[in-house]
């Protein structure tokens, strides 16, 4: 079979298409569950304007590979041209579910929900895919644009932006009246380049943030903790927070993971290690802005210090703060954070030997019980716990200590209109797909 592929493949790349469509029928009749001989059929198909054998083939490469991205694309693509766009929403919505951050497959929605005459929904989706496209280095000019999409790109970033960002952008423009021009200029920039206005984002290439660049602060994986004159409070009180933490873990109770996976989504590309059962476990006194009013109660002491601190609030997505624990034998897989505009504070109050961070840029760090650290986590970073016990921190994210108070204010403001325009959760996708279809 591999073989016949391979011939059917060269074939195409002769421009001979019979002879590619005659192997890659015999493909079929041989292996009926070939789901990339069914696609390349349908695309064929399609080429020549049979949209009837082009579904009959995608729907057959669909029943054998659900999972596969360019099945669901193409299905997809078939369905709107076959007048039918609920469907296409449909196997979209299943694509994202599975695959959140297909970028191809949010800007066909947005498609499937225009034509479908639902312009907001069409907004919220190709801000979606704008997101993800750029965070993986595409969409950020005509060759990084997937070619279909390339006569509409621009057209799509400006109705994103005018429409869906509008909010955001007069949200800046009164913290700039507030506060006067010259003291946003880096917001300015960082807002232009978060909606494609301009193309300066991290200039070292192990800093990716998934979220918000905020340009001109100092650059570096590691940061002074004591920056923020609060960390000697924490310091001074290490013994009474690692006793609460201690007790906690104790109890066994109000443990739950710090990642967050949809159905159906892979854990192999988070975590992994050589334990039996490899898990990053937190029990959190905040997460995305959420107090945790139980978790504070019993942990008087720590609760106490965090109400005396200025921290970073985000509505929906800051503070996040709690007692990290990594389980023995876990690896925390490499990945970036949010923004630079917050960084992540860690008080190591368990660490046994063979624990350690690593920060692409900065080199390998081991935590020393009661010695705060700062880093910048928009840096690819990852974490180990190769020992045979437990190694708990308090983690936080906090300010990064370089931006001014008028920066604070404005990023607040501007990050939390941003956050109501993007906000489209899988359970708001199912749903819209599922009134769609009646």
């Amino acid at each position: 079979m591999r073989s016949a592929l391979a011939r059917a493949h060269q074939h195409l790349a002769d421009s001979n298409v019979l002879s590619a469509e005659l192997e890659l029928r015999a493909v079929v009749e041989q292996a009926p569950d070939c789901a990339e001989a069914w696609l390349l059929l349908s695309e064929l198909a399609g080429g020549r304007g049979d949209t009837a054998r082009a579904r009959e083939c995608i729907d057959a490469a669909a029943r054998h590979a659900p999972g596969v991205a360019a099945v669901a694309l193409q299905r997809a693509q078939l369905q709107l041209a076959s007048g039918e766009p609920q469907d296409a929403v449909a196997t979209l919505a299943e694509l994202l579910a599975r695959q959140p951050k297909q970028y191809v497959g949010w800007l066909l929605l947005g498609q499937a929900f225009e034509v479908a005459g639902r312009h907001e929904l069409a907004l919220r989706a190709w801000s979606q895919g704008l997101r993800h496209g750029q965070a993986a280095g595409q969409l950020m000019g005509m060759a990084s644009t997937p070619p279909a999409f390339r006569p509409v790109i621009q057209q799509i970033i400006a109705q994103v932006n005018a429409e869906l960002y509008g909010p955001a952008i007069a949200g800046f423009e009164r913290m700039r009246a507030q506060f006067g021009a010259s003291e946003l200029t880096r917001l300015e920039h960082a807002l232009a380049v978060y909606l494609g206005a301009r193309q300066d984002g991290p200039k070292n290439p192990h800093q990716k943030p998934k979220f918000l660049y905020f340009p001109g602060l100092p650059e570096g994986p590691y940061h002074d903790p004591f920056l923020h004159p609060w960390t000697s409070r924490l310091v001074d009180s290490f013994d009474a927070i690692r006793a609460e933490a201690l007790a906690v873990l104790e109890a066994d109770a109000g443990i739950e993971e710090f990642l967050q996976f949809a159905p159906g989504q892979s854990r192999a590309g988070y975590l992994g290690g050589a334990g039996s059962k490899p898990s990053w476990d937190a029990f959190f006194f905040y997460r995305h802005g959420k107090r945790y009013e139980e978790n504070h109660a019993r942990c008087p002491v720590t609760s106490k210090l965090l109400d005396s601190i200025e921290l970073c609030e985000v509505a929906g997505q800051a503070p996040e703060v709690c007692f990290s624990v990594l389980q023995p034998g876990t690896d925390i897989l490499p990945h970036h954070g949010v923004t630079n505009t917050r960084l992540v504070l860690h008080l190591p109050l368990v660490v046994p030997p063979g624990c350690a961070l690593n920060v692409r840029g900065g080199g390998e760090h081991v935590w020393r019980e009661r010695e705060p650290m700062m880093f910048d986590d928009t840096f690819e970073h990852e974490a180990w716990n190769r020992s045979d016990r437990q190694r708990i921190i308090l983690l936080m994210d906090c300010w990064n200590p370089h931006l001014t108070e008028a920066e604070r204010i404005a990023t607040k403001h501007v990050v939390e209109l941003i956050s109501v325009a993007e906000n489209f959760t899988p359970a708001d996708l199912e749903t819209a797909a599922t009134a769609l279809r009646g």
